[in-house]
């Protein structure tokens, strides 16, 4: 009786233990991604969507992120989410040349179309009901998106935001060239003011006196290449001057 006991509680112990671990993994998988409580309808508009699951809940937070082409793939990450009314979408370019414009529940809002990494647009959905979205290149291909707030009934207001292209690294570069700019620009000013200081001083009178004996000589000196004349002229100075 003793061994088999034993063995029964052996038995129910593995199958308890089992259970417990496959409830930690269910778990688990179930906090990395948590979804809505209940589903929308969409009126099939996810059918030819290849990593559509569930609506993912974001509610709770005045922005979220929904990445655009990640991995290079065709796809919106997460394709569909729930959020609070007021909340601000923000699509963040990974890789590929995308958009993003409202489709079936309206054409109120577009990105502009491009393939630079980093690009973001934004969009706040200031009340209830389900704005559905695509790229337009790829909507074919089966890359569309959705956005349901509140309690999804109805199509929500919406603020549209801009397109910033290439994200904040280009505002950084613009920076450090208005900075350059401005740092060459006070050096000039630092440079001209000194050769003004310089010009405004006078000539001593010896160094006056001097150019002119120097001026002099020359003029006598180019009169004397060109006639004999000016060689007989500059002698008759240069002794008049030894007397003085």
């Amino acid at each position: 009786m003793s061994s088999n006991d034993s063995s029964g509680l052996s038995r129910r112990g593995l199958f308890r233990a089992g259970a417990g671990a496959a409830a930690a993994v269910a778990a688990s998988s179930a906090a990395s991604t948590a979804y809505a409580q209940e589903e929308f309808d969409y009126g099939g508009w996810f059918d030819n969507v290849p990593n559509f699951e569930g609506t993912v809940d974001m509610t709770g937070q005045d922005e979220v992120v929904v990445t655009v082409g990640p991995g290079g793939d065709l796809l919106f990450a997460p394709p569909a989410i729930h959020v609070d009314p007021g909340t601000t979408v923000v699509w963040e370019w990974e890789q590929g040349f995308h958009n993003v414009a409202e489709k079936e529940t309206g054409e109120r809002y577009a990105s502009e179309l491009t393939g630079e990494v980093g690009t973001t647009y934004e969009v706040t959905f200031e009340s209830d009901g389900i704005s559905t979205y695509v790229c337009e290149p790829h909507r074919g291909q089966g890359m569309k998106g959705a956005v349901a707030v509140g309690n999804g009934e109805g199509t929500p207001d919406i603020t549209e935001g801009e397109t910033v292209v290439g994200g904040p690294e280009d505002g950084g570069s613009d920076g450090g060239s208005e900075g350059g700019e401005n740092g060459g620009s006070e050096g000039g000013e630092g440079s001209d003011g000194g050769e003004s200081g310089g010009g405004s001083e006078e000539q001593p009178p010896a160094l006056r006196v001097d150019s002119d004996i120097i001026a002099l000589y020359g003029l006598a000196g180019v009169i004397a290449f060109l006639s004999p004349f000016g060689l007989i002229f500059l002698m008759y100075r240069n002794m008049q001057d030894e007397q003085v």
